[in-house]
């Protein structure tokens, strides 16, 4: 097993659960510098995680320091800037979700580092850290035949501040990237067509959405109703797969198969390894895999490319609630 360098851009919130991920596999991943333009935050960091080099230049890092992949935690209004600076130089990029604010700007690094021929993956890190990987295995295996219906809601109360509340696209860039991600993955499809409406309740200080309801109709026939809330009193985050013959629910806590000829309990269940404090442990999971697929000389999962259809996904979901009406797609690409 490979051991690998890699330099952290970006030294914020998100930056910790990183840190948080790769520190207890030293065997596999090796931190050996960061960046960020705010010099008291990378002090902080550096000193935090005791990572020997510090920059408050991306491109004094890339001159100064050796390592062989920039883990992208900044903001996304810069980020596309940033993938270009190390595709530029050589140098693989596992970047933070929202891949990117919009469509355009997420094919644009794509196609970007596919011309610098270098590797971009993004830390999906909800395809583990809620149990949409286990679900998806049951459904591969048929364990409720024929998916024909996901229900999935998302409520809690949450103020956040800083950046993100100054963003005309509020609760589905943070949240609803990880669910309609989820969808993808766990159906193994892709969307069709789409509607959403959003609304902004007062009772959270933002300029943009803290609510949204949004409908998709997957390839292969899955019809999926998601509902996001930032600002509900209670909290309660819930997934329902209806199949032909069963059901599996999904919360954080873990996964739960029925069937229909005996509905009166489940007839497995599965606590999730990666809910609550083990949560780092799924970013490291998704670095992992785009470590392996390096080492293979392949394309991962959880690549730039797959990617596009994720934020295809989100782009749609504010332009279909910005112009009242459907948007359709072609192989997950809006027409």
């Amino acid at each position: 097993m490979k051991q690998f360098n890699i330099a952290i851009v970006g030294c914020g919130n998100i930056s910790r659960m990183h840190f948080d991920a790769y520190l207890p596999h030293p065997e596999r991943i090796r931190v050996v510098a960061v960046c960020d333009t705010d010099a008291e935050r990378m002090n902080n960091i550096c000193k935090k995680y005791e990572v020997a080099q510090g920059f408050t230049s991306l491109e004094e890092m890339i001159a100064k320091a050796e390592w062989e992949i920039g883990v992208v935690c900044t903001p996304t209004n810069v980020r596309r800037q940033v993938v270009d600076t190390l595709a530029s130089a050589g140098k693989h990029v596992f970047v933070e979700k929202p891949f990117a604010d919009s469509y355009a700007d997420a094919q644009h690094m794509v196609n970007t580092c596919a011309q610098a021929h270098v590797s971009l993956a993004v830390n999906q890190n909800f395809r583990y850290h809620y149990p949409f990987d286990v679900a998806r295995g049951l459904v591969t295996d048929g364990e409720i035949g024929r998916v024909v219906n996901v229900i999935h809601q998302d409520l809690m109360f949450r103020q956040d501040v800083g950046w993100r509340t100054q963003l005309k696209r509020h609760a589905m860039a943070v949240m609803g990237v990880h669910w309609f991600d989820g969808f993808r993955h766990l159906l193994d499809d892709e969307a069709v067509s789409l509607v959403s409406e959003t609304r902004s309740s007062p009772a959270i200080q933002c300029v943009g959405e803290t609510e949204a309801n949004t409908f998709v109709n997957f390839k292969k026939g899955a019809l999926v109703s998601y509902i996001e809330s930032f600002s509900s009193p209670v909290s309660k985050t819930e997934t329902f797969v209806l199949g032909e013959t069963g059901a599996i629910i999904l919360n954080y806590a873990g996964t739960s198969l029925y069937k229909l000829d005996d509905r009166s309990r489940p007839q497995k269940q599965w606590e999730n390894p990666y809910r609550g404090s083990h949560k780092p442990e799924a970013t490291f999971t998704g670095l992992d895999l785009f470590l392996t697929a390096l080492e293979q000389g392949k394309e991962s999962e959880n690549s730039g490319r797959d990617n596009l259809k994720t934020v295809a996904l989100l782009d749609s979901a504010y332009r279909s609630a910005e112009e009242r009406r459907a948007v359709v797609f072609n192989e997950g690409v809006p027409a």
